[in-house]
C-alpha cells in the first residue's frame, strides 16, 4: 500500500463512500474495502456507507423483504454523510442494487450539494440496460461523473449518449506476488469466484474430469460461498473428480494470497463478467490465466499474449487450455510474464492520478458570494440573450464536453467539420469556387485529415475577397479588423454564433480557476475596441459586471501609480492583460515598495503575447497567485486556454489545430510548426485553415487534470516590444500598431525604434502611399512618440521573417524588458 506523501491529489479531501463491504467477499466489496484505504492512506478522510449492513436473522433468507428493512437506515446514513462529504463516490452495479442504493446516492448527493462520481462495474450491465435503461439514465445523467473500469462498459455507456472515463481496478502489487522458485512438479488450478449459477463452476469441474486423463495430478480448488455449493459438491462425485476437488469456501485477502502462490494457472469459467479482480490477482501472482470470451474479458485478456480465452461453457476447450499452460512450462511463463506486465498497469500508483483527476471533475466550486452568482447565472446571460448570442447554453455544454475521451470529441470535431465545410461549399461563394477547382467533395469528408485537400487560408485571401467569403444566410456581421502576428492587417467578420462560441470557451476557461464572470476583474488591454466602447452605458455594463479598465496604452510611472492605487481599491479577484503591460506595472510596484500579494488576487490571466517562463515567475511572485496563459486572436477565436495542472487545452469542441512545416505538410506531433486553425463556428464568413502567423506544437501527453481536450505544448514568437517616447513614457508597442493596421492601402509593416529620436516604418503598400496619408501617419506617431521624433516611413516589396519564422511587427531597440 502507498504511503501518502507518494501519492498528491487527495490529501484533506472529505469523501463519502458508498458501496457494500465483506462479507461476501466479492470483487465490488474488496474494491470498495482496498480503495478505501488507500485514500485514507493518502490523506484523505474516507467515510465508509455500507449499502449491505448485517440484518435481522428472521429475514436472512427472504431477498426483497431483505432489501426493504436495510434502506431506511441506509438511506439516513447516507443523508448523513452527504452533508458531510465534499463528494460521494457511489460503487454501483446492476440490479436492485442500482435502484435501491446506487440512485438514491446520486439524488442525496444532489440534493446535499456534495459532488457525485459513479463508479459503475459489473458484467451483466448490457442485459440490465437493455431492460431498464430508461429508468437507469436519468440518474446516470445526474451524475457528475462517470467511471467505468474498462473499455467494454465505456462502449456500453456511449451507446446510451454517457461521456465516461477509464480508471481501472486496483491490484495491491504488495499483497500479491510470485512465488519463489520451486521445482516440484504440480498441477494447481484455481478457480476464484463465487459458487453462482452466473460464474458457471459446473464447467470448470467438467473440464477437470477431461483434464485428468491427460494430467493425472492435477487438482482444483474452487474459493468461495454461494447457493451452488451443494449441486457443486454433488456434480464432483457423479464426475468421479471428488478427490481433486477442494471447496475452500469463504477466504481473506491473505488466504487468497497464498492460493495464488500456491497455483499453476487461474480458470475464470464465467458466463458474464467486466473486469475481474482475480484475473488481475492472477497476473501479479505471476499465475497464467484461463478465462472464456465474454463481456469486457476480451478487452482484457489479450489471446496467446497474456492468457488463453475459450467460448463460455465449452469444457473440453477449457481442458484443452488448461492442458497447454501444464505441459508447456516455457508456454506459461510467457504468459505469465506478459500478464505480470499488464498488473503493473493497474497498481495504486498508476490508477491514483487517473482517479485524482475525477476527483477534481467532480468537486464543487467554492459557493461564489452572493453578488457574483447573481451576475453569473441572471445577469451576463441576459446581457448576451439581448444580444442574441447563446453563450450561456454553450457553457453548460462544454463544460460536460471537457471531461469526454478524446475520440469522443473527435467525433464531434468530424461532425461539425462535415456540416462546416457543407455549408461553406453551398453558401460561401469563395469556397465554393475553391472546392470546384479543388474538386473538392465536402460530402466525402470522411477524417479531420482530409482538410488537407484544401490550401491554407491567408490574410491575404480575406482581403482579397472578403465579400465572397461572407455566406448567403448569414445574418448581422460583425466587421473586426486585427494586425495579427505578422504586421498585415486584416478586416474580417464574425457572425453571432463565432462570438457565442468564443465568449463560452473563454468563460469556461474562466471557471477553471475558481472565479467567475461577476468576480471583481482587472483588465490591463489596449485595444480601441474596448477603449472607444467607454460610452455610458458601457461604463454601467462594467461597473454591474465589476470589471475595470486599465488602459495599455500610456505607461508612464504617474499612469502605473494610479493603476497601483486603483487595484488596492477594486481589490479585484482576477487580473488580466497583456504579460509585457502586467510585468512592467509589477516591477513598477517593487521599486515604489508597493506589495500586490495581499490584494486577494487568486489568477492572473495572460494573453495577447508570448508568455516567457521569466514573466510568469514574476507574476507568481508579485501577485501571490497563479499565472494562467491564453492563446487567441480577434481573427483565429478563443482557441486554447491553461488549466490549473499546467495543460494548454485547445478548445476543441470548436476549433481544429493543424501544425504544418513552410511547404504546408503536417509535421510530426511534438514538433514545432506554423499553426493553422479551422474554426467550426465560422459558417457565417468561414475560417478553415487559416494562417495565424504563430509557431508551436502539438502536445501528445495527457493532462493530469483528466479533461479529454488536447494540448498545445509550446506557443513561440508572440511578442509585443514596449517603446518609448522621448520624454521617457514607456508605452506598449500596439500604440503604434493601431495606428496603421486599419489602413486598407497597408499589406503588411514592421516598426523599428532604432532610438528615442528615430523611428522607421517598413511598409508594404498597394498601391503607394500618397504623400498626404504619410503625414497623417507621421503626425499620430509624433502624438505618442514626441514631436522631435525623426518618423520615416519605407516602402518595401516585402517583409522577411524572423530566423525563428515568426513575423515581429515591433521592435524596439530602447526599450527594457
Amino acid at each position: 500500500m502507498t504511503g501518502r506523501h507518494q501519492i498528491p491529489g487527495f490529501a484533506g479531501l472529505r469523501i463519502a463512500l458508498v458501496g457494500p463491504l465483506p462479507p461476501p467477499a466479492g470483487g465490488i466489496a474488496n474494491q470498495t474495502v482496498q480503495l478505501a484505504a488507500l485514500l485514507r492512506d493518502a490523506g484523505a478522510e474516507v467515510e465508509l456507507v455500507q449499502v449491505n449492513p448485517p440484518h435481522p436473522r428472521w429475514v436472512a433468507n427472504i431477498r426483497g423483504v431483505r432489501a426493504l428493512v436495510r434502506l431506511p437506515g441506509y438511506l439516513r446514513r447516507l443523508w448523513r454523510a452527504g452533508g458531510r462529504a465534499q463528494l460521494l463516490h457511489v460503487m454501483a452495479h446492476s440490479g436492485w442494487s442500482w435502484h435501491l442504493c446506487a440512485a438514491p446516492a446520486i439524488w442525496i448527493g444532489r440534493l446535499r450539494g456534495a459532488g457525485v462520481l459513479v463508479n459503475y462495474r459489473g458484467g451483466e450491465a448490457h442485459a440490465f440496460f437493455a431492460r431498464q435503461a430508461a429508468l437507469v439514465v436519468p440518474s446516470l445523467r445526474r451524475a457528475d461523473a462517470l467511471v467505468v473500469p474498462s473499455e467494454f462498459l465505456a462502449g456500453l455507456f456511449r451507446q446510451h449518449g454517457l461521456a465516461v472515463a477509464i480508471v481501472p481496478n486496483v491490484v495491491d502489487l504488495a499483497r500479491f506476488h510470485p512465488a519463489g522458485n520451486s521445482d516440484k512438479p504440480r498441477a494447481h488450478i484455481l478457480v476464484a469466484r463465487h459458487l453462482e449459477a452466473l460464474y458457471d463452476n459446473a464447467s470448470a469441474l467438467r473440464a477437470l474430469a477431461l483434464l485428468l486423463p491427460a494430467v493425472p495430478h492435477a487438482c482444483v480448488t474452487l474459493c468461495g460461498e454461494g447457493p451452488e455449493l451443494e449441486r457443486l459438491r454433488q456434480l464432483a462425485v457423479e464426475l468421479g473428480v471428488a478427490h481433486a476437488v477442494r471447496f475452500a469456501g469463504r477466504t481473506s485477502h491473505e488466504q487468497m494470497a497464498h492460493l495464488y502462490r500456491q497455483a499453476d494457472l487461474l480458470l475464470n469459467p464465467s458466463l458474464a463478467d467486466n473486469m475481474p479482480n482475480s484475473i488481475l490477482e492472477a497476473w501479479a501472482s505471476g499465475v497464467p490465466v484461463v478465462s472464456t470470451r465474454v463481456g469486457g474479458i476480451p478487452y482484457l485478456v489479450h489471446h496467446g499474449e497474456d492468457g488463453l480465452l475459450v467460448a463460455p461453457g465449452d469444457s473440453a476447450a477449457m481442458a484443452d487450455a488448461m492442458v497447454t499452460l501444464l505441459t508447456d512450462a516455457d508456454g506459461a511463463r510467457r504468459l505469465a510474464a506478459a500478464g505480470a506486465l499488464q498488473a503493473q498497469r493497474h497498481a495504486w500508483t498508476q490508477v491514483a492520478p487517473l482517479l485524482s483527476a475525477q476527483y477534481r471533475r467532480v468537486l464543487k466550486r467554492p459557493p461564489s458570494s452572493g453578488y457574483t452568482d447573481w451576475v453569473a447565472r441572471r445577469l451576463f446571460p441576459l446581457q448576451e440573450w439581448f444580444k442574441r448570442h447563446d453563450s450561456h447554453r454553450l457553457l453548460h455544454e462544454l463544460e460536460r464536453s471537457q471531461w469526454w475521451p478524446a475520440r469522443d470529441l473527435e467525433a464531434l470535431q468530424l461532425r461539425r467539420l462535415q456540416d462546416l465545410l457543407r455549408h461553406a461549399g453551398e453558401h460561401s461563394p469563395y469556397y465554393r469556387q475553391v472546392f470546384t477547382q479543388r474538386g473538392f467533395d465536402p460530402g466525402k469528408v470522411q477524417h479531420r485529415r482530409d482538410l488537407r485537400c484544401l490550401p491554407i487560408l491567408r490574410k491575404a485571401d480575406i482581403n482579397d475577397h472578403r465579400k465572397d467569403f461572407c455566406t448567403r444566410d448569414s445574418g448581422t456581421l460583425q466587421s473586426m479588423t486585427t494586425g495579427g502576428s505578422s504586421g498585415e492587417p486584416l478586416i474580417f467578420h464574425v457572425g453571432k454564433a463565432r462570438v457565442s462560441h468564443d465568449v463560452a470557451a473563454k468563460w469556461r476557461a474562466t471557471r477553471w480557476w475558481g472565479v467567475d464572470i461577476g468576480d471583481r476583474e482587472a483588465v490591463m488591454w489596449g485595444s480601441p475596441i474596448e477603449l472607444k466602447a467607454q460610452d455610458y452605458w458601457r461604463a454601467w455594463r462594467d461597473r454591474l459586471l465589476r470589471t475595470r479598465l486599465l488602459p495599455a496604452f500610456d505607461l508612464s510611472p504617474a499612469r502605473l501609480d494610479t493603476y497601483l492605487a486603483s487595484l488596492r481599491r477594486q481589490r479585484p479577484a482576477m487580473l488580466f492583460g497583456y504579460p509585457s503591460v502586467m510585468c512592467l506595472l509589477a516591477r513598477h510596484a517593487r521599486q515604489r515598495r508597493v506589495r500586490l500579494d495581499d490584494l486577494g488576487i487568486k489568477v492572473v490571466f495572460a494573453t495577447a503575447e508570448r508568455l516567457y517562463e521569466e514573466q510568469r515567475a514574476l507574476l507568481a511572485a508579485a501577485f501571490g497567485a497563479p499565472v494562467a496563459n491564453g492563446y487567441g486572436g480577434r481573427d483565429a477565436g478563443f482557441l486554447a486556454h491553461e488549466c490549473p495542472e499546467g495543460g494548454l487545452h485547445i478548445a476543441a469542441e470548436d476549433i481544429i489545430i493543424e501544425i504544418v512545416d513552410q511547404q504546408g505538410q503536417p509535421v510530426p506531433d511534438g514538433d514545432s510548426g506554423a499553426i493553422v486553425v479551422t474554426h467550426l463556428a465560422s459558417a457565417d464568413f468561414p475560417f478553415i485553415r487559416y494562417a495565424t502567423g504563430d509557431i508551436g506544437a502539438l502536445d501528445t501527453r495527457a493532462c493530469p487534470c483528466g479533461r479529454g481536450l488536447p494540448l498545445l505544448k509550446s506557443i513561440e514568437g508572440r511578442t509585443t516590444d514596449f517603446v518609448v517616447a522621448r520624454d521617457g513614457t514607456v508605452m506598449h508597442g500596439l500604440a503604434l500598431i493601431y495606428i496603421l493596421r486599419d489602413l486598407a492601402q497597408i499589406r503588411a509593416f514592421k516598426i523599428i525604434q532604432e532610438s528615442v529620436v528615430r523611428t522607421r516604418i517598413l511598409v508594404v503598400a498597394t498601391p503607394q502611399l500618397p504623400l498626404s496619408l504619410k503625414q497623417d501617419i507621421a503626425a499620430k506617431f509624433h502624438a505618442r512618440l514626441g514631436a522631435g521624433v525623426e518618423i520615416v516611413i519605407e516602402p518595401v516589396n516585402a517583409i522577411p521573417a524572423e530566423a525563428s519564422g515568426k513575423h515581429r511587427y515591433v521592435v524596439s531597440h530602447v526599450a527594457q524588458h
